[in-house]
């Protein structure tokens, strides 16, 4: 499985264009009535247009068209593509030669088209459909005659980047082209959602607000690739999913966009292929998904969720629950308030009876509180740092009776291991690793723990300073066993600000199987220990993507890894994607 993405660069300057422009753009038809009257039309027309969807084409390229002259495309949401348009200007009309971009969805109000770049829009906007930046041209270069719609001479033209206004025009009487990059996304701010089949027609209106007269708007009709999510993944996430159901649909967790990080469930019914939010409208109203962890016990997905000095509950209720299923549960329920910790993290296990056990952060020390099966959170417990180093990184997971495993980092390079016995006590803490890196962005270095039911044994993996990853694993009693090395390929740390590294592990049967990205080229392998002390070449899964984050589990009754990647989004959105690695039968 390959894949292919592009980061397009970013130009700050640009951004107050957009902003102007959006703020220009409120007389331009943004009534129901969307098809003006002949006096409202602009004296200059729209001669020709044409679609790219090759983004990278040289502006003056006659190469990577999506479809002929004048004709409308179809092409994929969290895409960037380019339209190219031919104006025809009046010699002896009273005109005001500059043009604005503006859109509708599916015959809608038309709206300006505002910039915000992709994958990360730092104006902190992500809108359905946006200007954004390229890097086959310079902002203004000069455009040629590409398009044959108009026999008037040939005055110029621009290839625009982040702004929804041309310039100024040389002449009257006279034709020009302008192109403009683009993309649509599959979820904006809001949560909004574009869906397949949508129908986005595009036209240019002048410095009146008065629209270009045309024969027919470029329309671009929406797919939605299979496997995207899209979205934006919380932070710094343990566990996320996918979770499985009895009945095969999986569940994701995510932010919808960047600069609306609002937490939202994401189903899919298709074995991956194509998801949808679910239950949007009773989504949590607290976002900024930094520490955050999920597990599921019975058919509901429980969620703990750090906030600056804040430790939150939600819940969330898959086609498996008795009553309500598909729908949020528990919301905003506040846990504790430890104070702010260096790194926002948290960890979170149920047990056999329903019980949770969340461990969270804070300015230094760890916390943890249980969570009866009747919903009653207990006493705050601190794991104590025994030096003044922070700790932070949590994983955990559930044993044998009922025993929650834990590993956790200190800032001095360290790594260490403890379990928390059923009646809620805590055991010594035994040293994983001195070669850890100390700096933040070192916090999580511990990948999501892995218990093997069949020898009652816990994997322990993390990375080291160097980059390399490395496995211990602990025996029923807490033991040991020595450190054996996992990969020889550097593993990416922190990749997008969130302090963890690139990596997760889950067990299927009495394998382990791991997935990482490699540091220098964001690409993403697996590995597989079938024996201790025993690893499995590197496969590569995912090429050509700037991966960044992956979390996964066991998927079709333990047949497959099924894993969410993000391809590359730089802390931007639109980069989640689906895949699966076949296990087989165990």
């Amino acid at each position: 499985m390959t894949h292919s993405i592009r980061p397009l660069p970013f130009f700050p300057s640009l951004i107050l264009l957009g902003v102007l422009f959006l703020l220009a753009g409120t007389g331009c038809g943004t009534g129901a009535d969307d098809s003006p009257k002949m006096e409202d039309v602009s004296p200059a027309r729209q001669t020709a247009f044409r679609v790219r969807s090759n983004v990278d084409a040289g502006l003056n390229a006659n190469a990577g068209w999506a479809g002929p002259l004048n004709e409308s495309v179809s092409l994929p949401v969290e895409a960037p593509f380019r339209l190219r348009f031919e104006v025809e200007t009046p010699l002896d009309a009273p005109f005001v030669e500059r043009f604005r971009l503006q859109y509708r969805r599916n015959g809608g109000p038309w709206r300006p088209v505002p910039a915000a770049d992709f994958p990360y829009a730092p104006s902190e906007v992500t809108a359905r459909v946006s200007v954004v930046s390229t890097a086959a041209y310079e902002d203004l270069a000069d455009a040629a005659d590409l398009l044959d719609g108009s026999t008037a001479a040939y005055a110029g033209g621009a290839g625009l980047r982040l702004t929804g206004q041309a310039p100024a025009l040389p002449d009257h009487g006279v034709q020009s082209e302008w192109e403009w990059p683009l993309v649509i996304r599959r979820y904006a701010d809001g949560a909004v959602t574009n869906e397949a089949g949508d129908r986005f027609e595009f036209r240019m209106v002048d410095v009146k607000g008065r629209p270009l007269a045309a024969d027919t708007f470029p329309t671009v009709t929406t797919t939605v690739p299979p496997r995207l999510l899209g979205g934006t993944y919380p932070e710094t996430p343990s566990r996320l999913g996918p979770w499985e159901a009895s009945d095969g649909s999986l569940y994701f967790l995510m932010e919808p966009a960047e600069s609306y990080n609002k937490l939202m469930t994401v189903k899919s019914e298709d074995g991956g292929q194509t998801w949808r939010e679910v239950d949007g409208a009773h989504r949590p109203a607290t976002g900024d998904l930094e520490g955050f962890a999920s597990a599921m016990h019975e058919g509901t997905i429980h969620m703990l969720h750090q906030i600056g000095d804040g430790v939150l509950h939600h819940s969330f209720h898959t086609s498996d629950h008795s009553t309500d299923p598909d729908t949020w549960a528990v919301r905003d329920d506040t846990v504790a308030t430890p104070g702010e910790p260096p790194v926002q993290v948290t960890s979170i296990t149920a047990r056999s009876d329903g019980s949770l056990v969340g461990i969270y952060g804070g300015p230094q020390h760890l916390y943890y509180k249980i969570r009866s099966p009747e919903g009653t959170w207990g006493a705050e417990t601190t794991i104590p740092s025994q030096t003044d180093d922070p700790l932070s990184g949590p994983q955990s997971v559930r044993g044998t009776d009922d025993t929650v495993h834990l590993a956790y980092t200190r800032r001095d390079g360290t790594a260490w291991y403890r379990r928390i016995r059923p009646d809620g006590s805590l055991t010594p803490p035994r040293q994983i690793s001195s070669n850890l890196g100390t700096t933040e962005t070192d916090a999580g270095s511990v990948l999501p723990l892995v218990h093997l039911p069949e020898t009652n044994t816990t994997a322990i993996l993390y990375r080291r300073a160097d980059g390399t990853l490395w496995a211990r694993r602990a025996d029923s009693n807490g033991q040991l066993s020595a450190p054996v090395q996992v990969t020889e390929r550097r593993v990416v740390q922190s990749a997008a600000d969130s302090d963890q590294v690139g990596a997760d592990a889950v067990a299927i049967a009495s394998s382990v199987h791991v997935l990482f990205i490699e540091n220098g080229t964001g690409h993403l392998y697996h590995i597989r220990s079938d024996e201790p002390g025993t690893w499995t070449p590197a496969t590569l899964e995912v090429d050509s993507v700037n991966a960044q984050w992956v979390r996964g589990q066991p998927v079709r009754q333990g047949r497959a890894y099924g894993y969410v990647y993000d391809a590359g989004s730089n802390g931007g959105s639109g980069m989640n994607w689906y895949g699966e690695v076949p296990v087989g039968e165990q």
